[in-house]
C-alpha cells in the first residue's frame, strides 16, 4: 500500500479542547510531535491541517498553521473562515503565499450557510482556478446550499467532511434509511469535484457502540454507491478524535468494511487526496 494521506487533522498551540477542560490541553508533547509519531508508525506522508477558530481557545489557529508549514512542509493548510461573505481575493493570496492549499467552512446555522450566497464570485472563481480545497463541516439539509453555488462553479473542490455528519444511531440502519438521512449529501455526488471524508465514525455511531463502529457503515455504503472510491479520503480527525479513541482506530476503521477492496482502499487511503494535491502544486506552482 502507498504511504498514507491525512484529509483531516487539527492542530492548535497549546492543544484541543473538547470534552475536556482547558487546564488539560496537551503540551507534552505537543500536538504536532504527537501526530508525527503517528505519522511515522502508520506511514502518513502529508496531512490537510483543517483551520478552526471557532472558539476563543482556538484564536491565531491559522497562524500558528502557517508557522508549523514553514518547518514541516507534510503539513498542508486550510485556513479557516469565520465569515464567507467577507472573504477576498487579496486574503486568498496571502494564505496562498504562506502556502495554504485551501479554506475551511464550518456551517452548522442558516445564518452561517446564507453567507455562502454573499461570496464574491470572483472569490470562487479563484478557488476554482488554483484548484484548492474547501472543507465544510455542516449537516442535514444545510447542505443544500451547495447545489446552487457548485451549479455556477461545478469545479470547486468541496471536500464534505465526517460523512456530511448524519445522526448518530445506535444501530445498523437499513440502507434506504441511511441513503434518506444522507439524501442532501447525496445529491452532491452530481458535482465532479466533490469529495467526502471518511472520518468521524466514532461520532456517528452511538457512544456505547464499539469499535468499529459497525452502526455507522450504511452511512459509508450510501457515500461510496453515490460517489465510488474515487472521490472518498480517510481522514483521522486528530486530535478530537483522541478523546473518543486510538489514532490506530482511525485508521483500521476502514479496513472492517468488507465492501472496499484493497485497490478501493490504496485510492481512499492515498490516491484521491494524492491527485487533488497535485493538482494543487501544478497550478500554483508550490514546492
Amino acid at each position: 500500500m502507498s504511504p498514507r494521506l491525512d484529509a483531516h487533522a487539527h492542530f492548535f498551540y497549546p492543544g484541543y479542547v473538547g470534552k475536556l477542560p482547558e487546564n488539560c490541553r496537551r503540551q507534552s508533547p505537543d500536538e504536532i510531535t504527537l501526530y508525527q509519531a503517528h505519522a511515522q508508525h502508520h506511514e502518513i506522508a502529508q496531512v490537510l491541517a483543517i483551520g478552526y477558530e471557532g472558539d476563543a481557545w482556538a484564536s491565531g489557529n491559522n497562524q500558528y498553521l502557517a508557522e508549523l508549514t514553514a518547518q514541516l512542509p507534510f503539513v498542508r493548510p486550510l485556513a479557516f473562515v469565520a465569515e464567507p461573505s467577507k472573504l477576498t481575493v487579496a486574503q486568498l493570496s496571502i494564505w496562498q503565499s504562506q502556502h495554504f492549499v485551501g479554506i475551511t467552512l464550518y456551517l452548522f446555522t442558516d445564518e452561517a450557510v446564507a453567507q455562502l450566497g454573499e461570496v464574491a464570485d470572483d472569490v470562487w472563481r479563484w478557488l476554482e482556478e488554483h484548484a484548492w480545497l474547501i472543507s465544510v463541516n455542516s449537516k442535514d439539509d444545510l447542505w443544500t446550499h451547495w447545489e446552487p453555488i457548485l451549479n455556477h462553479h461545478p469545479a470547486l473542490h468541496l471536500l464534505v467532511a465526517h460523512l456530511g455528519l448524519p445522526p448518530a444511531t445506535e444501530t445498523p440502519l437499513p440502507i434506504e434509511d441511511a441513503r434518506t438521512a444522507l439524501a442532501p449529501v447525496l445529491r452532491l455526488a452530481s458535482f465532479p469535484s466533490t469529495y467526502v471524508k471518511f472520518s468521524g465514525f466514532y461520532a456517528l455511531a452511538s457512544p456505547d457502540y464499539a469499535f468499529p463502529h459497525r452502526a455507522a457503515f450504511p452511512y459509508a455504503q450510501a457515500v461510496t454507491e453515490a460517489f465510488g472510491t474515487r472521490r472518498i479520503l480517510w481522514a483521522s480527525d486528530f486530535s478530537p478524535a483522541l478523546e473518543s479513541v486510538s489514532f490506530s482506530q482511525t485508521v483500521a476503521v476502514l479496513q472492517a468494511m468488507s465492501w472496499l477492496t484493497e485497490e478501493a482502499l490504496n485510492a481512499i487511503y492515498h490516491d484521491n487526496l494524492a491527485r487533488l494535491l497535485a493538482k494543487i502544486e501544478e497550478r500554483n506552482s508550490l514546492p
